[in-house]
């Protein structure tokens, strides 16, 4: 069953890609990286440019199943765009990197974490 994984070029975003990679190898894939590019807005550190791309491609390289990375560009929420991708491919996990900041996380974790947790069809991993 496929495995999507939202990936940003961080830290956080890469142990999140590395335990996506393990989850779609046990669950026999495919692995589907998703970045989300925000329409407008200017130097988000969460946009990668091609270089972390083909960071991300030659850490996934030598994977056991089929792995597609995609950079979508929306102007809508980026909650909304993962939700689309696990749903037109019926994933079976969604795997999320989460920053762990003071102030309770955030929050508890933030709006676009929240959202993808409450809405989600699959099960939601988050690192």
């Amino acid at each position: 069953m496929a495995v999507v994984v939202g990936f940003i070029p961080t830290d956080v975003g890469f142990k999140a890609l590395d335990a996506a990679r393990e989850e779609a190898e046990l669950r026999g894939g495919p692995l589907i990286v998703v970045n989300v590019v925000r329409e407008g807005v200017a130097d988000d550190p969460r946009h990668a440019d091609d270089g972390e791309l083909d960071v991300a491609n030659d850490r996934l390289r030598g994977s056991m199943v089929r792995v597609e990375i995609r950079q979508l560009h929306t102007d809508d929420d980026i909650a909304d765009v993962l939700l689309d991708v696990v749903d037109s491919e019926q994933a079976e996990l969604l795997v999320l990197g989460l920053r762990r900041q003071t102030d309770l996380a955030r929050h508890l974790m933030g709006l676009t974490v929240q959202k993808l947790l409450l809405s989600a069809r699959s099960e939601v991993l988050v690192v």
